[in-house]
């Protein structure tokens, strides 16, 4: 499939020159690539530019929209609660009961455009792990690549869960890390904000706790295959394995973890950041604010600063959000 390579500083008027003549592919997204923009174009395009013409060798196409048709064609409707992601080659559908009966011809349409290794059914996610039941609909093969902001995560669809919704905070907290700072991430997984931390940021030593035996193996080899240093990756539950006064930030990347916001507290030594996230009822937006306060006070802490901000749209009427709070241990 082919793309056009550009300089960011030329990306904006190329695009606008290729659209206007009907050359860009709508299918697909445009993306930045090794400071490079890609931008998509149709199979047909040949003409020599102030740019290079290459093999889209990592498409991301616009799911939704293609998904929606092809939902549309076989079921005749689309129903609500349908959804379709794509991490690498592999395709992960979910859909209500009622489609059911046409899940693997939906899943064959799938796999025939988007190109895909398979496509699975998620049926959800379970306990504090989080571990995804999924059921494979059309080819074969689980695990695969994800890349973002110029990291690597390797994962098994069928064992541990990925939120591409999250791209952005990966980033901001990373950008947010002081230089000489000992960062702790409660909730490591597969290393959503340790490799994006160790990458991307000035920090000293980052801890790295992971309850889950397969994402933490997946977290051991996404540390070799990003090629970062100074992560400290611990297996075991983090409500026992995170010491006392050691670190300056704490990552909670958990959104049902308010019974850990003590061992974060305590974790930090004099006075640092916690990284609280939650998934919270629009009507009372508030609530993550007041747990940490309550929280710290119960610890004698002092609340210096606190911030919520909204990081995605986790189901109706409920967003998931982030609360960044300064807090000194008295």
């Amino acid at each position: 499939m082919k793309a056009v390579k550009v300089r960011r500083e030329k990306a904006e008027k190329i695009r606008k020159w290729l659209e206007k003549n009907c050359y860009k592919d709508k299918d697909r997204r445009i993306r930045l690539e090794d400071g490079y923009v890609i931008i998509p174009v149709t199979e047909s395009f040949d003409i020599p530019g102030d740019y290079e013409i290459i093999q889209d060798r990592n498409p991301v196409f616009k799911e939704k929209k293609n998904f929606r048709s092809v939902v549309e064609n076989v079921a005749g409707y689309y129903p609500k609660y349908t959804d379709f992601k794509i991490f690498g080659k592999i395709g992960v559908v979910k859909l209500p009961e009622e489609l059911t009966q046409f899940s693997r011809k939906i899943a064959d349409e799938l796999m025939r455009i988007y190109r895909l290794q398979a496509v699975w059914l998620d049926r959800g996610r379970h306990g504090m792990l989080r571990k995804p039941e999924m059921e494979l609909l059309a080819g074969q093969g689980s695990e695969t690549e994800v890349k973002e902001h110029g990291c690597i995560f390797r994962f098994d669809v069928t064992k541990v869960m990925f939120s591409q919704g999250n791209k952005y905070e990966k980033m901001r907290i990373a950008g947010l890390v002081e230089d000489g700072e000992v960062v702790a991430d409660m909730f490591a997984g597969i290393g959503y904000f340790t490799i994006p931390v160790g990458k991307h940021s000035p920090a000293k030593k980052i801890y790295a706790f992971e309850i889950n035996p397969d994402s933490y193996t997946f977290l051991l080899e996404n540390i070799k295959i990003n090629r970062v240093n100074g992560i400290i990756p611990v297996l075991g539950d983090s409500m026992y394995t995170v010491p006392e006064g050691f670190a300056d930030r704490v990552i909670m990347g958990h959104i049902n973890a308010e019974a850990f916001i003590p061992v974060a507290i305590r974790a930090l030594r004099e006075e640092g950041w916690i990284h609280y996230h939650e998934s919270t009822p629009e009507k009372i937006l508030n609530r993550p604010v007041e747990r940490v306060k309550k929280h710290a006070r119960k610890l004698g802490a002092e609340v210096k600063e606190i911030n919520l901000r909204k990081v995605k749209n986790y189901s109706p009427g409920v967003l998931h959000v982030v609360v960044d709070a300064r807090i000194k241990i008295n």
